[in-house]
């Protein structure tokens, strides 16, 4: 990933989370042999998936579109919305099904996630950071402290 602002990396660290639960289930979901420490039962797959999104991503989407989205551009708003609410919609079609159901929408919850992550690290970030004011800039990242870091949804832990 690229450098990233002092204020923008507790949501890039949180990314790099994502990413880690992105390559288990695609591994786990493949049926791959080794699942990068992932379970390979559907249950297992939906649990991480789960424990993932109350422990990150929940709150990671909620700051991103609240505090990030206020300096977007309309389209960047827009997609931003509605990746994050296809990400949430795939996973609660993988708990509304029994276990036989479940690898689709994690396959595709998997390959969003990494796709979603790509964008905002490589091409919505860099934008954002050169377009928005300094003081701004410091604020926005006052206020990720407070709901990401200080709130103990990021750091090196894994999930």
């Amino acid at each position: 990933m690229a450098r990233r602002s002092r204020e923008l990396r507790p949501l890039s660290s949180e990314h790099h989370q994502a990413l880690l639960v992105a390559f288990q289930l695609r591994k786990a979901v493949a049926g791959h042999a080794e699942t990068a420490g992932a379970p390979r039962d559907p249950d297992g797959m939906l649990a991480l998936a789960r424990r993932f999104e109350e422990t990150v991503l929940t709150a990671h989407t909620s700051a991103e579109e609240d505090l990030l989205g206020r300096f977007l551009s309309p389209s960047d708003l827009h997609r931003l919305r509605e990746e994050h609410q296809r990400l949430h919609a795939l996973l609660r079609e993988a708990r509304s099904g029994d276990a036989s159901v479940r690898r689709p929408p994690l396959a595709a919850f998997a390959e969003l996630l990494e796709q979603h992550v790509r964008w905002e690290e490589r091409e919505l970030f860099p934008r954002f950071e050169a377009a928005i004011a300094a003081e701004d800039l410091s604020l926005l990242g006052r206020e990720l402290e407070k709901r990401l870091v200080i709130a103990g949804r990021s750091g090196p832990r894994r999930t």
